[in-house]
């Protein structure tokens, strides 16, 4: 196609000086003007301009370049995973069976296996039902000193350090058994497990901390932890230190509550999550049923999660929804009882095997960072029990039943029995429609999802 362009150029040329020369009486065609022509036809490279072959391949690149067109923008969201476990105490049998030499302690064997899941969590947290307050402050009732387990609780400090090591990073203090060794014990208890870096909340060294709410923060999602506990076992909270336990007796009155959710949100809190050592031990529902209620209005007035504990029995879980303030639906979930996570109780000492098992929640929560929106984004759990005979380790139900007996040290029958009450602790949390209801927190969750990638 160039050379084309070339020869009928130099046909051109010639043609115009031929009548110029002829007009002009000079010679046809001029000489240089010739052999410019020749080398177009020949296809031999012209000189000069017409002929800048690297001028004309610049052109071409620069007409071919091609642009890069950025990728679209995605929204800023933030993902947090919550572990939630249930009480956590130590009688006597863990307490000797953890005993390893002269004042020397060693749980860990009880989180040997569980703790592969403990240790998937962000934010792992579970109820320390056991004062840590070492072997010389006495007790209030009993007046006895050392470790001890029901009815005043004292475990050695290793039980923590063992915890800690599983993957617990974040413990409720408000319980029944808060102030078994007083308040100097409480005081002690505090400070062990806070040395350990585990975060405390629902008992306090102060007023002013009581009164600044607990918040955890995980790659830009702050959760406000609020523990309560309905009583004291009778044991009545220092005069000047009203401010060192959350007690709200028996729930009845729960505006302490709803002011320290409300006070939260204030603060910044994205999602408040809620710890209520509540209703009556050894029921598989909250009893009294009222309780129901009292948790319809903690999420209404701002709660997302509800962790109950003290009733030692899996209870159900229960979704609520709310109106946001911009009218949008909003998804809390409560579980009335987490059961126990460790202790020594077992039928036929307690009333039903119900007391051997546990509730192991898996909460994943998401943040929208460009609106400052938070919800739940996905919840399951798993069903836990405490292997008596074997160091009191606490075996992940569905792993048992994925393996060979052996593998966990027990035999074809105690399985079958497992599964057995497996299947009679999923009927319980089902009780109030929790995966039904479930499919509707999701719906309301993808739709956050698709929001924020519509404003992109």
């Amino acid at each position: 196609m160039r050379r084309i362009y070339f020869i009928i150029l130099a046909l051109v040329l010639v043609f115009l000086s031929f009548n110029l020369g002829i007009r002009a009486g000079g010679s046809y065609p001029p000489a240089d003007l010739f052999e410019t022509a020749m080398a177009a036809i020949s296809s031999e490279e012209p000189a000069g301009e017409l002929a800048d072959e690297n001028n004309y391949e610049e052109v071409e690149e620069v007409e071919t370049e091609e642009v890069v067109e950025e990728d679209d923008p995605e929204p800023d969201l933030r993902r947090l995973n919550m572990i939630v476990a249930g009480d956590i105490t130590a009688h006597v049998p863990q307490i000797e069976q953890a005993k390893v030499g002269e004042d020397e302690y060693d749980f860990t064997p009880s989180f040997e296996i569980i703790k592969s899941y403990l240790q998937e969590g962000d934010i792992t947290v579970g109820d320390l039902e056991t004062a840590q307050a070492g072997p010389e402050i006495r007790s209030v009732a009993w007046g006895v000193t050392g470790y001890t387990g029901f009815p005043e609780f004292n475990a050695p400090q290793e039980l923590s350090e063992a915890l800690k090591q599983a993957g617990f990073n974040a413990m409720t203090m408000a319980n029944n058994h808060t102030l078994d060794r007083g308040y100097d014990g409480l005081m002690t208890s505090l400070a062990h497990v806070r040395n350990l870096d585990i975060k405390t909340f629902g008992a306090y060294k102060s007023r002013e901390e009581r009164d600044t709410p607990t918040i955890i923060e995980h790659d830009g999602i702050e959760i406000a932890f609020i523990g309560y506990t309905y009583g004291l076992n009778g044991i009545p909270i220092p005069d000047g230190h009203e401010y060192c336990v959350n007690y709200v007796p028996e729930f009845e009155d729960i505006t302490p509550v709803i002011e320290d959710i409300q006070a939260a949100r204030e603060y910044g809190a994205d999602l408040v999550a809620v710890f209520p050592h509540w209703g009556s031990m050894y029921v598989s529902e909250p009893q009294p049923q009222r309780l129901r209620e009292v948790a319809s209005r903690m999420a209404a007035a701002g709660a997302d999660l509800i962790m109950g504990g003290h009733p030692h029995y899996i209870q159900p879980l229960e979704w609520f929804f709310n109106e946001t303030e911009d009218g949008k639906e909003r998804a809390s979930l409560a579980i009335y009882s987490l059961g126990n996570f460790l202790s020594n109780q077992h039928y036929p000492h307690n009333p039903s095997p119900f007391v051997e098992y546990g509730a192991l929640l898996d909460i994943d929560l998401t943040k929208n960072k460009d609106t400052g929106q938070a919800w739940i984004s996905d919840v399951d759990y798993e069903i836990t029990w405490v292997h008596r005979g074997w160091r009191h380790r606490i075996l992940p139900l569905s792993d048992v039943f994925a393996a060979s007996p052996e593998n966990y040290n027990l035999n074809q029958s105690e399985v079958e029995e497992l599964e057995t009450w497996y299947h009679k602790n999923v009927e319980v949390l089902e009780k109030y429609g929790y995966s039904t209801d479930k499919t509707r927190a999701m719906e309301i969750s993808d739709l956050l999802y698709e929001r924020a990638h519509d404003n992109y």
